[in-house]
């Protein structure tokens, strides 16, 4: 069992991009990520053709105590069971680099975009 990911080359760059706007960490921009991501649908086959050339992640630094909730909402999304062979690092990896995609979305079209990720159900 791994309990470390590397994240594709670009989940970096949209990281440290963010990092230095918003003042925020890897370690809550993975959350924000995931949850983003998961939100968003179930994983396509295509989510899981990136790179390991980003950030290196462990399991404890992306989940922290909220381990067992992410896997819940994850395995919820994807409607079926999952082992944790598959689970860590396979589908959070791709759940992050999906959602890495959609929070830079997120921020690049929002003017104020704390109020705007609470918001996000209310905007659909």
């Amino acid at each position: 069992m791994t309990n470390k990911l590397y994240t594709a080359k670009q989940t970096q760059e949209i990281f440290n991009s963010l990092g230095q706007v918003l003042g925020l960490q890897p370690y809550i921009l993975s959350k924000l990520a995931i949850a983003l991501s998961v939100k968003k649908g179930c994983i396509e086959p295509d989510d899981y053709k990136t790179d390991n050339e980003g950030l290196e992640l462990s399991r404890q630094t992306i989940f922290g105590d909220h381990d067992l909730l992410f896997k819940a909402l994850i395995i919820n999304r994807e409607h079926r069971s999952i082992n944790e062979e598959e689970y860590f690092p396979g589908i959070v990896k791709a759940h992050l680099d999906r959602g890495a995609k959609f929070l830079e979305d997120e921020k690049r079209y929002s003017k104020d975009f704390y109020n705007h990720l609470c918001r996000l159900d209310m905007n659909l």
